[in-house]
């Protein structure tokens, strides 16, 4: 028996779809997908979809000439992950930029450092972008500034984005491009940090970051393609088999996603988010709607940001954040405004979404999905709550009646547990991300990283959703653990039901694509604390090896 040990490594997969692959695997431990134990030892594949799962002596007859047979050795094999919020043009573009992360920076000094060693690399004029530092784990427990950034910089415009994605740091040079200086007044939506003397610090939040962001220019569409293949490579390293794109403004975002499908080259299944703002009239227009596209590429959700992130204090809340008894965050346009839109696309026809991290924002979206559907009753719209970070009883409730779908950060806690408790404190997180709560509510919840906001790695979702403790270990609500088998299935099942596509994937049962996740050991056996040090050595997509850790070092 083969071990999966001379397969082809980080690659795109095979270009040729229109028949999937033949592949037995017996000898290990069948996580399903179904959030209860599984006895089953053994999956066979047949043209790309599973025929047999069962027993090891199950699975013989379909061990026939040409098929490979995989020794799984006791390994744990699941449903191929799907991240059901994340941005893999981001991700991608972000794999170049310079890694501005805490951890492995420590202090704003660190990430200056490696600011400077970028720009002694690229011509003057030069942008040179940094991204991922949550100013809550840095020494100085503060934002960074253009001061901090202009005396390594004199020459090049500069930009480091946050963790969230909803605040950046720009150096005067790239604030003098984006046009802004202390007679700017900040756009809706957005804020522009000012010192004492009414002059830009450099720190831009939401809609004064996006101002910095259009002086950098647009990707291209060839430039879009290359940053989704690196994505994808990095996904499918880590078991990801299906993704949702959180958001698609532009005809060359969606003619590089068209592209590479078309090609046979798409890394992943994609279900795209098209923002109601850029997207929705000329979709409208042509009758497209949610569902349109196949199973590598699908239509999904009209999308809209409601609020900003907890970590920026501008997520819309009910209550002041502590200590800005003035400051309950922002709302990124009018609200009924919002309230409108989310509406227009509900009659449109379409699955509807809103980026809602705040109480106050979520009772927005709840509100506006009740008017939505009190106008016009649709069964099964599966319309979605993007990260539903800071939830009461009473939303748990409505969202319950209303079968929305809340898709939470699970991966928020373990990164941004600090931030969260500085900013609201411990009361005002129960609720966060309560996938005990969602289980018992029977509250379908598909779990997600948002990356590049936080890593792909899905065992560290798990890892979070089983123990509720963060990266630092610190407890955060146990009441809200669930079982590791609940955990798989959050980021397998669920996501392909929030995508209308739990027919076809999520599970693994027969007449299911055969999209599937070797992991190194039999997690049953992995300390809760340590499941997101495991490592995946096989990604599996319809019956071919895609990934092979093993061919990759």
């Amino acid at each position: 028996m083969q071990t999966g040990d001379q397969h082809a490594g980080m690659g795109t997969p095979h270009p040729d779809r229109s028949t999937g692959g033949d592949i037995v695997l017996v000898n290990g431990h069948v996580m399903t997908g179904s959030g209860s134990p599984s006895a089953a030892t053994a999956v066979a594949v047949r043209g790309g979809r599973i025929v047999a799962v069962g027993q090891d002596a199950d699975v013989r007859e379909w061990m026939g000439r040409g098929v490979e047979v995989i020794d799984l050795r006791g390994r744990t094999i699941t449903p191929g992950f799907n991240d059901a919020h994340c941005h893999p043009m981001y991700l991608g573009f972000g794999l170049q930029q310079v890694d501005a992360a805490t951890p492995p920076n420590r202090s704003i000094a660190d990430i200056v450092a490696r600011v400077a060693e970028r720009v002694r690399s690229v011509p003057p004029g030069t942008w040179v972008r940094a991204r991922g530092y949550d100013q809550a784990r840095l020494a100085e427990q503060r934002h960074p500034t253009r001061h901090d950034l202009d005396p390594v910089s004199p020459e090049h415009p500069v930009l480091v984005v946050r963790a969230c994605g909803h605040i950046g740091v720009a150096n005067t040079r790239a604030l003098a491009l984006a046009g802004i200086d202390r007679n700017t007044p900040d756009p809706e939506g957005g804020t522009i940090d000012r010192d004492a003397h009414g002059e830009p610090t450099g720190v831009v939040r939401e809609a004064a970051l996006t101002l910095v962001q259009q002086a950098i220019g647009a990707p291209t569409r060839e430039q879009i393609a290359d940053a989704l293949r690196a994505a994808g490579r990095q996904f499918l390293s880590e078991g990801i088999t299906s993704v949702a794109e959180a958001g698609i403004r532009t005809s060359d975002e969606m003619g590089a996603y068209l592209d590479l499908a078309q090609a046979g080259e798409l890394p992943v299944r994609t279900y795209l988010m098209m923002m109601i703002d850029e997207t929705l009239g000329p979709l409208s227009d042509l009758g497209l709607r949610t569902g349109f596209g196949d199973a590598w590429l699908r239509i999904g959700p009209a999308k809209i940001f409601l609020d900003g992130s907890i970590g920026g204090r501008t997520a819309r809340m009910s209550q002041p954040y502590e200590g800005e008894d003035d400051n309950i965050g922002l709302w990124m346009q009018d609200p009924q405004v919002m309230k409108e839109k989310i509406k227009a696309a509900h009659r449109a026809g379409f699955q509807c979404c809103a980026h809602a991290i705040g109480d106050a924002a979520i009772e927005l979206l709840i509100m506006a999905f009740e008017e939505a559907l009190a106008e016009q009753p649709r069964p099964n719209h599966r319309h979605r709550i993007e990260h539903s970070s800071i939830l009461r009883p009473d939303l748990i409730d409505r969202i319950q009646r209303l079968g929305a779908i809340p898709v939470p950060g699970t991966t928020f806690l373990w990164a941004f547990h600090k931030a969260y408790v500085q900013n609201l404190g411990m009361d005002r997180i129960r609720y966060a991300y309560a996938m005990r709560t969602f289980f018992d509510r029977g509250i379908i919840a598909p779990a997600s990283s948002d990356a590049p906001v936080d890593p792909t790695n899905p065992m560290i979702g798990i890892q979070t959703m089983v123990t509720r403790r963060s990266e630092e270990g610190v407890e955060i609500w146990p009441e809200e653990r669930i079982t590791l088998e609940e955990a798989i299935r959050a980021y397998t099942y669920n996501g392909a039901y929030a995508s209308f596509e739990e027919d076809i994937k999520g599970t693994i049962e027969v007449g299911k694509l055969a999209d599937i996740a070797v992991l190194e050991t039999d997690l049953r056996t992995v300390p809760p604390e340590n499941l997101a040090q495991v490592r995946v050595d096989l990604t599996i997509v319809e019956g071919r090896i895609v990934y092979d850790r093993g061919a990759a070092v």
